[in-house]
């Protein structure tokens, strides 16, 4: 095994003592399987927080976004109505998931087309 150095070793004891946390933290999510729960959150929070219409730049090579005045909580209130018939597992892997969620927004209007194409149509 190789030596570690000092910065390395304290870089690897510190993602060791988030990983303790963050574990300590799935077991107290209150849905089941948690981890997927928290897959899925990030893939939609990830897309809501890099998809805002508002702010986009003209220059910005985006086919779509989030509208204004959509929140995250709404997303994920509705996200919790539908999320027993959308059949995610974790074998289906982030591409799918991601692939998925976003389906699953353009469906609900939380992630639109900003180019009236009719791209998403086809």
């Amino acid at each position: 095994m190789a030596e570690l150095d000092l910065q390395d070793q304290t870089r690897r004891d510190d993602v060791y003592n988030q990983m303790l946390q963050i574990n300590d933290m799935l077991g107290q999510v209150a849905a089941f399987p948690s981890l997927l729960w928290t897959w899925v959150f990030d893939i939609i929070k990830d897309i809501y927080d890099n998809n805002q219409i508002a702010d986009l730049a003209e220059t910005d090579i985006a086919d779509e976004g989030v509208p204004e005045g959509i929140t995250l909580k709404q997303i994920f209130d509705k996200f919790w109505e539908d999320v027993d018939t959308l059949g995610f597992t974790m074998d289906d892997g982030g591409e799918i998931l991601e692939e998925c969620v976003r389906d699953w927004m353009r469906d609900n209007n939380f992630l639109v087309s900003l180019d009236e194409d009719g791209w998403l149509d086809e």
